[in-house]
């Protein structure tokens, strides 16, 4: 017996071995001959596969035989077309279930990108970096002292003005210069 729908309890599997008893024999087998037909081509229908619908429905017709007291013709196909559909739920949770189970996070599979520059990115920042040198090294020597201060050291106006000994304003002078010369030299995006 094929048990591929969902699992076999203990007390369907005894009950599949304890012989049914003379009234509810004519019965199940008149169910069985009167709605098997019907009953496959629901679950065909429901889980697409032939082999399937038939593995479902004897599952169905084995749990059925719980239910040996009841002796209504109609009641049995209610609840064998009830136990197939609760199959059928059943073999989809554990089929979503298995999928579950080989799920693999996605940091773990795949190598994401990181925010770090390109290698030609790279390349381009250090050019553009070595072409503003050599622009600083150009500037006139007071000028280039005190670009050189603000820019590298870090030094405010004030500071820069007290150890250059020259006024606040000549050090906006010489930084506004400085700065126009390497845009001019080197582009938009240098200091």
């Amino acid at each position: 017996m094929n048990n591929r729908a969902g699992n076999i309890s203990a007390d369907d599997l005894e009950n599949s071995k304890r012989p049914l008893d003379s009234g509810s024999k004519p019965l199940f087998e008149a169910a069985f001959r009167a709605h098997h037909a019907s009953l496959i081509r629901f679950l065909r229908r429901r889980v697409g596969s032939d082999a399937d619908a038939r593995d479902i429905a004897q599952d169905a017709y084995l749990r059925l035989l719980r239910y040996r007291e009841n002796q209504n013709a109609d009641s049995l196909k209610a609840l064998v077309f009830r136990i197939a559909t609760n199959l059928v739920g059943m073999r989809a949770r554990t089929a979503r279930a298995h999928r579950w189970s080989s799920h693999r996070p996605l940091d773990e599979e795949l190598e994401l990108p990181a925010n770090d520059p390109s290698p030609e990115q790279c390349l381009c920042a250090e050019q553009q970096l070595d072409r503003l040198m050599e622009v600083i090294k150009r500037l006139p020597t007071k000028c280039q002292q005190v670009f050189v201060l603000s820019r590298f050291h870090d030094m405010n106006y004030s500071e820069i003005a007290v150890r250059c000994g020259i006024s606040v304003k000549m050090v906006e002078k010489h930084i506004t210069k400085a700065l126009e010369i390497c845009r001019t030299e080197v582009g938009d995006d240098s200091p």
